[in-house]
C-alpha cells in the first residue's frame, strides 16, 4: 500500500466516523414536523371497541365498530347500551343504533353516571332513543328518530344536546329536568317537539 492509499484510507475511515456520529445524533433527535406528543396518550389506553349491546361500568372511551340491528337482543324494560360510569366517551363513530319499536327499551341510557358524551351517531325505533336519569351528558352529532321519546330527560343533573337532529319521534325531546341546554339542533316534525317539566 502506498503513502498515497494510505491516506485515502485515512479520509475513508474520518468520513465514516462523522457519518456514525451524525446517525447516532439522528437517533435521540426530534425530526422536524414531529413531536414527542406523537407518541399514544394515557387517554388511548382507555379506548374500547364495542359491536354489540351491553354495560360500560368502567370511565374510558367506547368506540362502536358496526351497526346494532333489530334491538341487538336487547330484552323489553332494558337498554341497548347502558352507561352507569362517570367519564364515559361513547363514539357510535356513525353507526345506527336500531331498534324494535318495543316499549320500555332505550338505545342508550345513561344512568345515575357523571360527565358522559354521547356523539356520532343514529339511534332509532326505541321507545326512548337516549335516556339520561339523575346523570349529566352531552349529546353531541347526533341523531334519533322513529323513536316515543327522541331524548328524554328524568331528574338529570345537566344535560346538552347540541349539533343534532331529532326529528320525527313522538315526543322530540323530554326534559323532566332543570339544567337542560339546547344548542345548534333541529327539533322539528315531532307529535310534541319540546315536553318541559321542573
Amino acid at each position: 500500500m502506498t503513502s498515497r492509499d494510505v491516506r485515502r484510507f485515512g479520509v475513508l475511515i474520518a468520513a465514516l466516523v462523522v457519518a456514525a456520529g451524525a446517525s447516532v445524533a439522528l437517533a435521540g433527535a426530534t425530526l422536524p414536523g414531529a413531536s414527542s406528543t406523537d407518541a399514544p396518550s394515557s387517554t388511548d389506553a382507555t379506548q374500547r371497541t364495542i359491536d354489540s349491546c351491553g354495560t360500560i361500568d368502567r370511565p374510558g372511551t367506547y368506540i362502536l365498530s358496526s351497526e346494532i340491528e333489530n334491538g341487538g337482543n336487547t330484552a323489553i324494560s332494558k337498554p341497548c347500551i347502558e352507561i352507569t360510569a362517570d367519564d364515559v366517551t361513547f363514539n357510535g363513530n356513525g353507526h345506527l343504533i336500531d331498534g324494535r319499536g318495543e316499549s320500555h327499551t332505550n338505545g342508550i341510557a345513561v344512568v345515575g353516571a357523571e360527565g358522559v358524551t354521547i356523539r356520532n351517531l343514529a339511534v332509532d325505533d326505541w321507545h326512548a332513543g337516549i335516556d339520561v336519569t339523575e346523570g349529566s351528558a352531552t349529546i353531541r352529532n347526533v341523531e334519533t328518530y322513529s323513536n316515543t321519546y327522541g331524548v328524554r330527560l328524568e331528574n338529570a343533573t345537566g344535560v346538552t344536546v347540541e349539533n343534532s337532529t331529532v326529528t320525527n319521534n313522538l315526543v322530540g325531546v323530554s326534559a323532566v329536568s332543570e339544567n337542560v341546554t339546547l344548542s345548534n339542533t333541529d327539533i322539528t316534525e315531532n307529535e310534541i317537539e319540546i315536553q318541559r317539566e321542573g
